[in-house]
């Protein structure tokens, strides 16, 4: 991943996350953990830091230009305690439908408060038609009065809700049953009007408040609407393609220190009078770790630049991004916590405890805004995209160059679409192949690999599945794989040079297959020297 000198500054002033005392260290975010308590002496150094300025876009006074720089500096903290990451990064989210579709006045107020540091929610629901299985617990409408709504019912599991100044709602308007998105100002509700409900535990992320609010015929002007009335559907769509595009942040900075921690723990544990880290089993283990945080940290930078710069194929790429790296993430702690055993169960001694929290919160994050049926749902049901008229590649290439450049955001982002009319990065799939085939011999295994998924992804684009069934799944999932292989391939024929590239198409396009010796051990050493330094030489054969 491209490291942005905004990252670099914050990780020099967040310092070193072992030492016992400090807001951001993993001593600090277990006892919040435990507590279940808001870490809000981490969020107090953050925004002391200036982290809320990166929230907001530059044109409204804040420093956020790119989604990519966002989502290098929600990583840094999710390093550290992803549940101070996710909260401190929340206002951005919650604003992501001010940003696409409010006035001037409605954008002036949320960025201030966000620079402020002030806190708001957001309560956003996929349109009924993508999730048949779920009738929903939310009751939210918004009934026409003179000159504005009256908010009955209620919206439940809303992080912040009990803290916010706004609250970005969702509501169905019950004379039209459309849904209409309202910027609502807590601050000028009578409290007659709303009540907050208790707080609700969660077992990720333990330091969030979630909780619920009900109305009772609060009235809201009409000024409070985001975009159009009625268009709240189609906002939230394209709200939750944004939001999706940067929460991947929180599994790479989990999966991170993960790899770290069960790296520094096994090559210290001695057993049968040598190091853990020097039986073949583990280091496959670290090493096919490292090539997925490698592979997770790519594919999620490149859909942050195309969101920005092929805004249009967000409905495509949001998905891929937040499949495929949670997902990734999520996986890899657990087949480390296997290799840990039950130390990675202990509260305390070995990083204090962090491993099994970071396990728990990675969960929490291939859930939030989207679960994986629901992703793959969505790649389903955008495979007509494959079978139109043939989409240009070129126009995907500026997203791929090494220190790619993409228009300020949210500049273009009402160019975001619900529904994708075909697919630019998938369409140089033969160009592709054949580019890496013929310059790199060594490629032509993955190239062919490539290739054969390619043709059977378009094979199925010609007759595509529902995507609520099990074919309809399998044909989104390889959809995911095959636009995050090309992903990959075209970063390295654009000059990045991914040393790891041909067993990282393998790995993504044939999950599950073992790593070749050559390939463990050059990426075991590489792991070693990066986390440990030059003390990594011991390691670099079986002692």
């Amino acid at each position: 991943m491209n490291t942005f000198p905004s990252a670099e500054a914050l990780e020099h002033t967040l310092g070193d996350p072992h030492l016992p005392n400090g807001p951001l260290t993993y001593a600090a975010a277990m006892a919040g953990d435990r507590a279940e308590r808001r870490p809000h002496a981490s969020l107090d150094r953050l925004r002391g830091w200036g982290y809320p300025a990166f929230l907001v876009p530059a044109a409204l006074g804040g420093r956020l230009t790119s989604l990519e720089e966002l989502l290098a500096l929600a990583r840094v903290v999710a390093r550290r305690d992803p549940t101070a990451a996710l909260i401190a990064t929340s206002p951005w989210m919650a604003g992501v439908p001010v940003w696409q579709a409010g006035t001037p006045a409605q954008q002036r107020a949320y960025a201030d408060a966000a620079l402020r540091g002030q806190w708001s929610a957001l309560s956003l629901r996929e349109p009924e038609s993508h999730r048949p299985h779920e009738g929903g617990t939310d009751t939210l409408t918004a009934c026409r009065a003179d000159g504005g709504y009256r908010l009955e019912g209620t919206a439940t599991m809303v992080s912040d809700v009990r803290m916010a100044r706004f609250a970005c709602l969702q509501a169905r308007e019950p004379e039209t049953g459309a849904h209409t998105l309202l910027l609502t100002d807590l601050e000028q509700l009578p409290t007659a009007g709303y009540e907050l409900l208790p707080r609700v535990s969660t077992h990720g992320v333990r330091g969030a408040d979630v909780a619920g609010i009900r109305f009772h015929g609060a009235f809201v002007p009409a000024s409070a609407v985001l975009g159009r009335p009625g268009g709240g559907a189609g906002l939230a769509a394209r709200s939750l393609a944004a939001i999706r595009t940067v929460l991947p942040a929180f599994g790479l900075g989990a999966l991170d220190t993960g790899l770290r921690c069960a790296f520094d723990f096994l090559r210290h544990q001695r057993v049968h009078g040598g190091r853990a880290a020097d039986l073949p089993p583990v280091r496959a283990e670290l090493a096919t770790a490292y090539l997925d945080l490698r592979v997770a940290e790519t594919v999620a930078s490149t859909c942050a630049r195309l969101l920005q710069r092929l805004p249009a194929l967000a409905p495509v790429s949001s998905a891929v991004a937040k499949y495929l790296v949670p997902h990734l993430a999520e996986q890899r702690l657990r087949r480390l916590a296997g290799v840990l055993g039950p130390r990675y169960l202990l509260r305390q001694d070995h990083w204090s405890g962090i491993f099994d929290k970071l396990l728990r919160d990675a969960r929490l994050f291939v859930l939030l805004y989207g679960a994986a049926h629901d992703m793959l749902g969505a790649l389903a049901a955008q495979l007509s995209c494959l079978d139109g008229p043939g989409a240009d590649p070129r126009r995907a290439d500026p997203a791929f160059l090494p220190g790619c450049v993409a228009p300020p955001y949210p500049l273009g982002l009402r160019a975001l679409a619900v529904a994708s009319g075909d697919d630019p990065v998938t369409a140089g799939l033969d160009e592709v192949c054949t580019a890496l085939r013929t310059h790199e011999p060594a490629l032509a295994g993955a190239a062919a690999l490539l290739r054969a998924e390619g043709a059977r992804l378009r094979a199925g684009a010609r007759e595509p599945a529902d995507p609520g069934t099990e074919q309809g799944q399998r044909a989104g999932e390889r959809y995911a794989r095959v636009f995050a292989a090309l992903c990959l391939a075209r970063r390295h024929l654009a000059g990045e040079r991914l040393h790891w590239l041909a067993p990282a198409l393998t790995a993504v396009l044939r999950p599950g297959t073992p790593l070749p010796g050559e390939n463990v051990e050059s990426l075991f050493l590489e792991l070693a020297m990066e986390y440990a330094g030059r003390s990594a030489l011991s390691l670099s054969r079986p002692a």
